[in-house]
């Protein structure tokens, strides 16, 4: 028999409850008050936002719906990051970030949220498809790109964010150096 005064705990890797939607009077998702707090990331040890991986597929970037989602993706991330994006490559947007290395700790920091993500230089690319809807994977990417963002901005420590601006001035110097080499020979 189990003692009724016993507390039933969650285990802290399941994916997080979904925040609901709220919308401005014109009937558009108002992304940037969605939120009244943020948890812990799953880089950090929290609850991925997501309990399977959202992937990126290959999609036809001519389809109506697929400008409809990434138009609302883009809107959506502007609000909650004050970052700009666009499309990039078919199922890909690109979030324009201050450096490499924010590019590069947030593609991990939103892959481990169980979205799809990468960098490529100072942009961090999140999946979209013209199948996504705003409730789902919509809501998705802009909530896993809200958390890190805010956490970036807000939480992580100004060591990391030096470290990562130094490994940024090595690869260009590295860079450089393999140009110089390349053109002595």
């Amino acid at each position: 028999m189990s003692d009724p005064t016993m507390t039933i705990s969650t285990d802290p890797r399941a994916p997080m409850a979904a925040a609901p939607l709220k919308y401005l009077p014109d009937g558009s998702v108002d992304w940037g008050n969605m939120w009244d707090t943020f948890c812990v990331l799953a880089i950090e040890g929290g609850p991925p936002h997501r309990g399977t991986l959202l992937d990126t597929t290959t999609d036809d970037p001519h389809f109506p719906e697929y400008h409809a989602v990434t138009a609302e993706i883009v809107r959506g991330i502007k609000l909650v990051s004050g970052l700009d994006a666009a499309a990039a490559e078919p199922g890909w947007l690109a979030v324009i970030c201050d450096t490499p290395g924010m590019a590069r700790w947030l593609a991990e920091a939103v892959l481990a949220e169980n979205v799809a993500a990468r960098a490529d230089g100072v942009n961090l690319l999140v999946p979209v498809a013209s199948y996504y809807t705003l409730k789902l994977e919509i809501k998705n990417v802009v909530t896993a790109v809200a958390k890190t963002t805010h956490y970036w901005d807000e939480h992580l420590a100004n060591d990391i964010k030096r470290v990562l601006a130094f490994e940024d001035a090595a690869s260009a110097l590295r860079a450089r150096a393999a140009r110089l080499l390349r053109m002595s020979r």
